[in-house]
Order: structure tokens, then sequence, then C-alpha cells
């Protein structure tokens, strides 16, 4: 669906296509990069005040819709009922610290642990927590994960906060018993990338209003072609080789 709802989709293919072994052989041009040089995508879902739908706004994706999925890199927007198919490749838990938008935004430090929220107090009405120089500190839950909607896999971040922490323990109790076989026939803790999950998202509501959220259910194996790149991704983003600048949602 990316390509009927955003022209950007077209600058942002990942086709293959053949080269000549002569271009080849003086290297890429980018041997002098390092994870800091790149930007790896988020997947987001967008909402009715969402950048990507106003108009009026630099970010303006034409036809995408509230509960859409939007790639932050590329600028494609997927059909959020009919979703796109993942595969996780590594999990991490952050407690990340952020300027409160309507203090100006930003942010402060991605790096603390849970520790941090004992040093903190908790509005009543909002239930977030707050540092004593009033900076919110936001429990993330983050999953690298390969898109497979298109001709080669595309690394990104699917991040869950406040009311998504649900469904990142419901994808990751899934993830757990997932079982597969190994060599000898014995049932065994399968890897995160065994198996591929349907990313579509969904309306949820409470007392103090609505919003479009994920939703994640199993798909079906992984190819074993897609199961060795899941599995080198999992091993840079546990290394740090995985250069991931922070956005605040």
């Amino acid at each position: 669906m990316a390509d009927d709802k955003n022209e950007i989709a077209e600058q942002g293919s990942t086709s293959i296509s053949t080269f000549d072994d002569t271009l080849l052989s003086g290297g890429t041009g980018l041997e002098e990069t390092t994870t800091e040089d790149f930007a790896i995508p988020f997947v987001r879902v967008l909402q009715p005040m969402s950048p990507q739908l106003q108009k009026q706004h630099g970010g303006y994706v034409a036809g995408a819709s509230a509960g859409d999925l939007y790639n932050t890199v590329t600028g494609e927007a997927y059909d959020g009922e009919k979703g796109i198919t993942i595969v996780p490749c590594a999990y991490n838990k952050k407690y990340i610290e952020w300027i409160p938008r309507e203090k100006g935004g930003g942010l402060v430090n991605a790096s603390h642990d849970i520790s941090i929220l004992s040093n903190c107090t908790r509005d009543p009405e909002n239930r977030r927590y707050y540092t004593p120089e009033g900076n919110e500190i936001v429990e993330t839950a983050q999953f690298f994960i390969l898109i497979l909607d298109g001709e080669t896999a595309q690394q990104a971040v699917l991040a869950f906060t406040s009311t998504q922490l649900g469904v990142a323990r419901k994808w990751l109790t899934m993830l757990r018993m997932a079982r597969v076989q190994n060599s000898k026939g014995d049932s065994v803790e399968a890897p995160m990338f065994a198996y591929n999950y349907k990313l579509t998202t969904t309306t949820q509501s409470n007392d103090k209003g609505s919003w479009n959220a994920y939703s994640v259910n199993q798909a079906g194996a992984t190819d074993m072609a897609t199961a060795m790149m899941a599995k080198d991704f999992m091993s840079a983003a546990r290394s740090g080789d995985v250069a991931v600048k922070e956005e605040q949602q």
C-alpha cells in the first residue's frame, strides 16, 4: 500500500540492480562511515494530530490516514488495517529522559535503567514520571525488526510506550512461548526471529479518549535467508553497532 499512499516511496526504493564487476571493484564510497552516520528508521502509528496528516506541515504525506503505519526514514505509509510483515530480531527496555513538549521538547538521556524511577515523582493525573528538574521519564520497549514488505528486508525499530507497553508484553509472551525443533528433533525455545509477525493497528480507548494502537499476531515461519539476516541484525544490535537516534513521540 505504500506505493498508493506516498510518492516518497519511489525515492526509497530498495530494489537490487545488476552492476558490472569493474564498477564494483573500487568499493562503495561509504568506507569512512560509521553507525553514527546512518539513521535507522522507526515504525510509528499515525494519530489524528500527527504532522504527516497536516497539509500545512513539511512532513505531510498525501493519502495517509490516522491508524496507518509510517516509516520515519523512507516516508512510506502503510495501511494500518492490512499491516506489514515483520521479523523481530532483538529487544531492549529503556527509561528515556525527555524535556516535555510543552517546554520545547528534546532528548536528555537515553541510557537510564529502571532505578531512575526511584528519584522521580509520579503525576497522579497523567500517571507520568518526572525528575526533580521537571523532565519526563518514558518507559520504552524497543524491538529491532526487519520489515519484509518489499523486494528486500529493511531494518527498523518499533518502540512501545505508555498504553502500548501492554502490547509489547503480550508480544514478548508470544516470543517466549514459541518453539522450534533442533537437529535432534527436540522441541526447544525458538530464537525471536524464528517466526514472522503481522503488524497492524487498532483503536483503543479509556476515560481520557481514544487513539490508534499497534496489534501484533504471528504470521508464519521465517525462511532461512531472512533468518540469517535477522541473526546478523540481532548480533549488531546486541553489540551496540546499531545507532538508534531516539525520537520523541
